[in-house]
């Protein structure tokens, strides 16, 4: 027997015929149909997206914005009531713990979203470096679901599901009563289209769920949405972002927010900012439909090893080979060649330009 964790959808994507993974920690779809299939779905119509592996984090009391400003790469005094923000949470050196967003509520109240496997790591690391502060955090993991509502249809098929929503900015949220309980909407996602995710009690899930696909969404597995966030560029903690990875090298600067007194590694940071990166993270494609994947060695025309592999697939979106890599400087101008090892030989790929994929 398992000690995984299982989401409130854990039984609707048994029925749906998914093929189930562990993934950290949890007991995921990995996909329903094909990673192709769902990702063509996503791109051209909608889907949905079980998410509630992921943390979900109540941050209130008179010093929570303070406790957040030692703590994010962005300044939470700047964000709006009703905004959210992509952030990093960076250790002493620099390294990203994990990428996450912050909703503000109001002044004294925000949610924080960590990635599930860096959940207990961003609660401590939080805790251990705010002691002194008047806060308290409440975790709602396990007795709320997270839906993602992904992909050119999304904001239809969310206004026939759930009738009378004001309009949502990109990266804003509301608040909604759903059944006598709190739903809260945010125009966010990690698929590089337009959508919507979802926070809302568990004994409501499968209900909005099931709406959600009666009204013309796509169950879409975590195969499909890593295919879908590489297309967009979007980095995935483990592989284009780590402990041992700054901000600056993942060129993710614009989301630092540095001269900032009471952010516990600005100093570190605006060090890093200037001394210039050994390596950066670039895209890249490749000819013919061999697949890179993570830890596969970049090399230059003589075969000396400049570099590795993040993350990389086939796209169906764009029919071609692509993926992330960390290179030296002096081989990141586009259109430059490389070469990648993949099973023993050397295939050429071509550095470009990134997000991979834009919507229009």
């Amino acid at each position: 027997m398992n000690n995984l964790k299982t989401t409130q959808l854990h039984s609707i994507h048994v029925e749906s015929g998914a093929k189930m993974v562990p993934f950290a920690g949890w007991e995921m779809p990995i996909q329903y149909s094909s990673i192709i299939q769902e990702c063509n779905a996503v791109r051209n119509k909608a889907g949905i997206f079980d998410v509630s592996h992921m943390g979900r984090f109540e941050i209130f009391g008179k010093d929570a914005s303070l406790a957040l400003d030692k703590i994010l790469s962005v300044d939470p005094n700047t964000i709006k009531n009703f905004q959210a923000k992509y952030n990093l949470i960076c250790n002493k050196e620099g390294g990203i713990i994990d990428d996450c967003i912050v909703y503000k509520i109001n002044e004294t109240k925000f949610l924080l979203i960590p990635n599930a496997a860096n959940s207990d790591t961003v609660l401590k690391w939080i805790q251990d470096n705010t002691q002194e502060l008047n806060f308290e955090i409440n975790i709602i993991t396990s007795e709320t679901s997270m839906i993602a509502l992904q992909g050119p249809n999304a904001t239809n098929i969310l206004n026939m599901t759930i009738p009378n929503l004001s309009e949502i900015k990109r990266f804003r949220f509301l608040e909604h009563d759903f059944n006598s309980s709190k739903m809260l909407i945010t125009r966010t996602g990690y698929t590089g289209e337009d959508g919507y995710e979802i926070i809302v009690d568990n004994n409501f899930s499968e209900e909005l769920w099931k709406s959600f696909r009666k009204n013309g969404a796509d169950e879409i597995g975590l195969g499909a949405r890593d295919v879908l966030r590489l297309e967009a560029s979007l980095p995935l903690h483990g592989n284009e972002i780590t402990e041992n990875t700054n901000p600056f090298a993942a060129k993710l600067g614009m989301f630092v927010k540095l001269d900032r007194e009471n952010y516990l590694i600005n100093s570190k940071l605006t060090s890093l900012k200037s001394t210039g990166q050994e390596k950066v993270l670039v895209g890249f494609e490749i000819q013919g439909r061999n697949i890179a994947r993570s830890h596969n060695s970049v090399l230059d025309s003589e075969n000396n090893i400049i570099g590795e592999v993040t993350s990389g697939s086939f796209s169906p979106t764009l029919n071609a080979s692509i993926g992330l890599a960390y290179v030296k400087n002096s081989f990141t101008d586009l259109n430059s060649e490389v070469k990648i090892n993949i099973r023993s030989k050397n295939i050429t790929a071509k550095i470009i330009k990134t997000p991979f994929y834009k919507r229009s």
